[in-house]
């Protein structure tokens, strides 16, 4: 067990800490209580109800979110107002840096909840996702950015080996889930840069369809591959391009507006 202390805003705090998948003990001040594990079921409901859209972004109530991390121990207004800051930290599984997601079909560690391995979602699973994500037609379409997260997280995870389902892993596992799930499904800074036009933009786009046309390869397998064999198979396809046809010189006569007149020869008579 790790025993830390805090100052919250002059609240003195005492945590007992043994992991995202203990309960947390906390004495703040005068008074002692335990927080339950916050499990990814808790997480994505509390996000569904605590965060609304905000211009072209969203925004995340963070009153909302502590209120349901603190909910059921009957604080006083002060204290649990002091002691938000903690309950921001339990609900997102620390501060830590999230690990860098691991290559394709590898495991991703989740720590005491196991592991889980990952595969990108298909477009139709994302289509479906959505579909169920939007409410309402025309100006009042709604939609519901946390279901579509969860949408994605299942349709990804593939395999997770652990002690327990999805629902009840930690907020540790949940955060470093939610990261490599995101990252295995959006484009990269990098790629949107590059997908956003330009004469550079247009020649690799070119490049990449005509070796996926002719692989019948994917683009990320196009653009995992070394640029230097990328260049060797340009140039083989280069080699074995068919030929053009000369185009034939246009005739009178394929004028559309052109009346042709045919004059035969008669037929022979036959002999009487």
């Amino acid at each position: 067990m790790s025993r830390l202390a805090l100052d919250l805003s002059g609240t003195p705090c005492l945590l007992d800490f043994e992991g995202f998948h203990r309960p947390l003990g906390v004495t703040a001040g005068t008074t002692a209580f335990t927080l339950a594990p916050w499990t990814y079921r808790r997480h994505m409901d509390t996000l569904r109800a605590s965060t609304r859209a905000a211009g072209p972004g969203l925004r995340l109530d963070t009153r909302r979110l502590t209120a349901a991390v603190l909910a059921g121990l009957n604080l006083p207004d002060a204290l649990a107002r002091a002691l938000e800051p903690l309950a921001l930290w339990w609900a997102a599984g620390g501060d830590d840096a999230l690990p860098t997601p691991p290559p394709d079909g590898d495991w991703l560690d989740l720590g005491p909840a196991g592991r889980a391995r990952l595969r990108p979602w298909s477009e139709r699973q994302r289509f479906t996702a959505l579909s169920a994500a939007l409410d309402g037609e025309g100006d009042d379409t709604w939609f519901d950015p946390v279901s579509y997260l969860d949408a994605m997280v299942r349709a990804s995870l593939l395999v997770l080996d652990g002690p327990a389902p999805l629902d009840d892993v930690d907020a540790r596992a949940t955060a470093v889930l939610l990261h490599a799930t995101v990252a295995l499904n959006l484009a990269s800074d990098e790629e949107e840069t590059l997908l956003e036009g330009g004469p550079a933009a247009r020649e690799w786009a070119a490049r990449t369809l005509r070796l996926c046309q002719a692989l019948g390869w994917t683009p990320a397998r196009v653009w995992a591959t070394p640029a230097a064999e990328i260049d060797r198979l340009l140039r083989l396809l280069d080699m074995v391009r068919p030929q053009a046809r000369p185009a034939r010189a246009p005739r009178l006569a394929d004028h559309p507006d052109a009346t042709v007149i045919r004059i035969e020869d008669d037929p022979p008579r036959a002999a009487r």
